[in-house]
């Protein structure tokens, strides 16, 4: 398995995409930076808006394009049957795939972290006995991050098509997630598409401790927040379905 997620690792070397999602982190919290002056946020805040629009909206689709390249790339170099009659476990060769996926959404969650560090800097306010704790939330997040966009990476790889239909259908899955994830409050607090979708939930336990308020917008939002158990115990049994269907999609590719 070790040797299959280094020869994956060699393959995206000279995938400039993958380096570009990485500097697109660190792009990412520029704007949020000028946002966070204007309001005079302090660094809590500056990291709150990176996290929410930099791992709610822009990472899905970054690990979405990552996925069609890593799981098509054999298919357009027309270079899988031959890789085939080494032979490779195909099964093993999927979850190496995933793995680079897992550490890409990994590395973005962190270097935006760094890059909203500087941020920090430039409006005031930040205070480095949070950054421990802010990191291990940006791992957090990057994981999570990663469980969410399963569902969508089982139609990418199944359906096999162009990356351009890729980002297309990224788009539109990573939009209803972060509107439905914005938008909370509007939905009563048992409505299934907050039970359901991924990035809901995820806003739903981060909203418990990650996002300022004041008491009168918690007794609002009170209803719809859930534990850390119940976080893990949703992203666990997602994985437990998504990861075993992306590993099927990807063998009938292969066939």
């Amino acid at each position: 398995m070790l040797n299959l997620i280094f020869c994956e690792f060699a393959k995206i070397k000279r995938q400039k995409f993958i380096l570009f999602s990485v500097l697109a982190a660190c792009l990412f919290p520029i704007p949020m930076t000028i946002l966070a002056g204007k309001d005079r946020m302090d660094f809590t805040g500056l990291f709150n808006l990176a996290v929410f629009f930099g791992n709610f909206l822009l990472l899905p689709c970054v690990l979405s394009i990552v996925t069609s390249i890593l799981f098509f790339m054999e298919r357009d170099h027309e270079t899988l049957k031959n890789l085939l009659s080494i032979p490779v476990n195909r099964t093993g060769l999927a979850f190496a795939k995933l793995y680079v996926i897992l550490v890409i959404s990994l590395l973005y969650s962190v270097a935006g972290l760094g890059a909203t560090m500087i941020g920090g800097l430039i409006i005031g306010g930040i205070r480095w006995e949070q950054i421990p704790g802010k990191l291990g939330l940006s791992v957090v997040m990057g994981l999570l991050a990663f469980l969410t966009a399963l569902p969508v990476l089982i139609t990418i790889i199944r359906l096999n098509k162009s990356m351009i239909f890729s980002i297309l259908l990224a788009a539109v899955y990573t939009f209803i997630n972060f509107s439905i994830a914005y938008m909370m409050v509007t939905f009563p607090p048992d409505a299934i598409l907050l039970s359901v979708l991924p990035a809901p939930i995820v806003m739903r336990w981060w909203a418990g401790f990650g996002v300022e308020r004041t008491p009168e917008n918690y007794e609002m939002i009170r209803p719809y927040l859930i534990s850390g158990t119940a976080c893990m115990r949703y992203f666990l049994l997602l994985a437990a379905i998504c990861i075993p269907f992306i590993v099927w999609a990807y063998r009938k590719q292969e066939d």
